[in-house]
């Protein structure tokens, strides 16, 4: 039952990482938001985790990229986020997608 959640939960982070290519979010903010939130990971144990939907830095990222506008794009650019009737849920798995991008990048 565990691994099947945590298929959803990648589930959830991949589609609202597509979605998020929408998100009026320039580079450089990306970038700025995205480095602070690697030292919040970093801080958290062993770089080699797996961000959560509750991991400390993808809650500060989440929080750090937050505006209307862009949590409207990115539903308008999903139905299945948009479906899912919990928009801060969503806002999360996006951060959570452009943590676990950086990461891989490391």
């Amino acid at each position: 039952m565990k691994g099947s959640a945590r298929t959803t939960e990648v589930d959830l982070v991949v589609a609202a990482y597509i979605a998020g290519q929408r998100v009026p979010l320039t580079e450089q903010e990306r970038s700025a938001a995205v480095r602070r939130a690697l030292l919040v990971f970093a801080a958290g144990g062993d770089l080699h985790r797996e961000p959560a939907l509750d991991d400390p830095a993808v809650l500060e990222l989440a929080r750090d990229l937050d505006r209307p506008e862009r949590r409207e794009a990115l539903l308008a650019a999903s139905d299945q986020l948009a479906s899912l009737a919990d928009a801060e849920l969503a806002w999360r798995a996006y951060a959570c997608g452009l943590l676990a991008d950086a990461l891989g990048e490391e």
